[in-house]
């Protein structure tokens, strides 16, 4: 590539495509109610179908992202842009693939501990409900041991379905907002997908709140962990890791609701809630103090000789 040509690549990634992003965002938004709409007209949460719907949805991200990128944004570099590729240097997605994992899992459960240490929930230790649940058929160390021993499978089976959300998220809108930079980018995205969840969430999944009080605190949530996210995007250069990240966070926080009461309330015992914002902040703070991502977001290849 000469030098004119990449100048001009570089040029066209100066600026926020806005009326792209609010494309997007319709699309993205219209299409996951459109989706939920079955079981807005039906029996909401409790529908057969609910869960696969839910599955669902969450490609929607995926759909809006690439019919504005080849119809609207066009870039040069598509995949570049929705940050399939790079995927050099390899040991940085490697870190992240076995990292991710690990540090939601602590983020999970030290959540729940914040929790009990604010005195925010009540823990249940003996399990009582969940055994209760499972009967006498299953005790519940039984249920757990294979409740973490299938959870690297729980993980890969996640982060497929968290990829549907990622590409939108961490590829097509970070790339983007690039132009404003780290942090207003994941304050706006991070909004963003969390208004994308009204469908469910005015449902009552998640913060068992059916009006906008659920809806802000999943905004709350998806402020905090877009943030974690969109770093391993700009650290690696690509979506692959954030979809991991997206896919272990999803599966290790059900298991801290193996010691919650029956009735529990998401938002003040888990990492969905207060406690999770308190874990996630420590991890943010962490990650300002290091001037944290330390590197632009690359869009354009680089420049050959």
């Amino acid at each position: 590539m000469d030098t004119s040509t990449q100048t001009q690549l570089t040029q066209s990634h100066t600026r926020v495509p806005w009326s792209a992003v609010v494309v997007y965002t319709i699309l993205a938004c219209g299409l996951a109610w459109l989706v939920m709409l079955p079981l807005w007209l039906g029996d909401g949460l409790t529908d057969p179908n609910a869960m696969l719907l839910i599955g669902a949805m969450m490609f929607t991200p995926s759909i809006a992202a690439l019919i504005v990128t080849f119809t609207m944004v066009r870039p040069a570099k598509k995949a570049r842009y929705l940050g399939l590729v790079p995927f050099r240097p390899v040991w940085r997605n490697i870190v992240l693939f076995l990292g991710w994992p690990l540090v939601f899992l602590v983020l999970a459960f030290g959540a729940f501990f914040i929790g009990v240490l604010f005195g925010w929930t009540t823990p249940d230790w003996s399990a009582s409900s969940l055994q209760t649940a499972l009967g006498d058929d299953t005790t519940v160390a039984a249920y757990m041991a294979v409740s973490f021993a299938w959870l690297p499978l729980t993980i890969l089976m996640s982060t497929v379905s968290a990829f549907g959300e990622e590409l939108g998220w961490r590829g097509f809108l970070t790339s983007a907002l690039a132009p404003l930079g780290f942090w207003k980018s994941a304050g706006i995205i991070g909004v963003i997908w969390g208004l994308w969840h009204a469908p469910i969430i005015l449902l009552g999944y998640n913060f068992n709140r059916t009006d906008v009080t659920g809806l802000l605190w999943m905004c709350g949530f998806t402020l905090c962990v877009g943030v974690l996210l969109q770093w391993s995007r700009y650290w690696t250069g690509n979506v692959w890791p954030a979809a991991v990240g997206h896919g272990a966070l999803n599966s290790v926080t059900s298991l801290t609701f193996l010691w919650l009461p029956a009735g529990f309330d998401s938002a003040f015992s888990t990492v969905l809630g207060a406690p999770g914002w308190i874990a996630m902040g420590i991890v943010i703070v962490v990650l300002a103090l290091l001037k944290q991502p330390r590197r632009k977001l690359e869009l354009t290849s680089p420049a050959r000789s």
